[in-house]
């Protein structure tokens, strides 16, 4: 099967080495003519996956119509920023008969939509049958080197999301199915803020620890939840592979981006600081508005998405932020 791929990031690359390794034909997208240069003669992505050597059969181009032009199957692995253009982008194309898998982990800033929403907003020839949510605890640098990893596919038709299982699966990448496309969505975004948070207990000295980080990402699981609920989704999904699995990899992971970005905040530096010498994109910082702006639309409290946007937005010193979280009201756990 032609699978296209919309993204050239870390998790689009390692994504297309799971499905080529499968016996699958690999197209990439993306809007850049120089990326699509660098990576056609030196199959490697230096920046996003040093050191992993990408197939010789992949295809990259900057035409949309081109990239996914007799493909079964189209992935959406940009940056959730972009989700709004690249839909756009597609839906410009002729009408395919095609099923779309969402890889991108996010809720749209503009609109408070989860990304299947947005690409269903934006490609007008799609229908919610058609698409599927893939999410867990999958950093981009391990997939690409093959280590074992077990993930979700999510999608209101189950047919679909067991044809995406057997698509993707493999002996290193075991796919399970969920038919909770909303949960397994929220699981994958609100999960990076809580990572932000994790990467701050780390950055902090003094006062900070393994009790710290085990309470944190306990209590998270249970903001994400009350969100998820409040949005109609399955209270099972976020004891799962999308919910504690991922929250859990992204808050411990030397590979979290969202984590890292935490850490320098503990040590001292600034946002802008921080963001400005990744090479990568640190979905938290985004969803963190997004979530925290779609918790007070549902009138769901989440303190800890709070603090994290006090912290990161408005300048809140991280232990105040944490000693105010400590001195909240007292009440039962659930």
């Amino acid at each position: 099967m032609k699978i296209s791929i919309l993204g050239t990031g870390g998790w689009g690359l390692a994504l297309g080495k799971v499905l080529e390794g499968n016996g699958h034909e690999i197209s990439f997208w993306t809007p850049s003519a120089a990326e699509v240069e660098s990576l056609s003669q030196n199959s490697e992505n230096k920046d996003k996956l040093p050191g992993v050597e990408l197939p010789k059969s992949f295809r990259y181009t900057t035409d949309m119509a081109g990239a996914t032009e007799n493909a079964g199957i189209i992935i959406f692995a940009v940056p959730s920023q972009f989700m709004e253009s690249t839909a756009a982008l597609l839906c410009e194309c002729e009408k395919r008969e095609v099923s779309v898998v969402s890889a991108t982990k996010g809720i749209s800033e503009n609109s408070l939509k989860r990304m299947s929403e947005v690409i269903l907003s934006n490609v007008k020839w799609l229908s919610a049958d058609s698409v599927v949510a893939l999410s867990g605890p999958t950093h981009a640098e391990e997939v690409a080197r093959g280590v074992y990893t077990a993930i979700v596919a999510a999608s209101p038709n189950q047919n679909l999301a067991k044809s995406v299982q057997e698509i993707f699966s493999n002996k290193t990448f075991r796919v399970y199915t969920s038919q909770d496309i909303v949960g397994v969505e929220l699981c994958g975004s609100v999960k990076n803020v809580i990572a932000i948070a994790g990467g701050i207990i780390d950055g902090l000295e003094n006062g900070v620890g393994d009790n710290t980080k085990a309470a944190l990402i306990t209590r998270g699981q249970a903001e994400i939840r009350r969100l998820g609920e409040k949005l109609g989704a399955n209270p099972l999904t976020f004891s799962g592979l999308a919910g504690i699995g991922d929250l859990i990899v992204t808050c411990m992971s030397r590979h979290s981006r969202n984590r890292f970005v935490g850490e320098q905040i503990g040590k001292g530096k600034s946002l802008s600081e921080v963001l400005a010498n990744m090479k990568m994109v640190a979905e938290g910082v985004p969803t963190c508005r997004s979530s925290h702006a779609l918790a007070y639309s549902c009138g769901i409290e989440m303190p800890i998405v709070n603090a994290v946007y006090e912290t990161l937005f408005n300048g809140k010193n991280p232990r105040v932020a944490i000693e105010e979280l400590m001195t909240r009201e007292l009440k039962a756990e659930s």
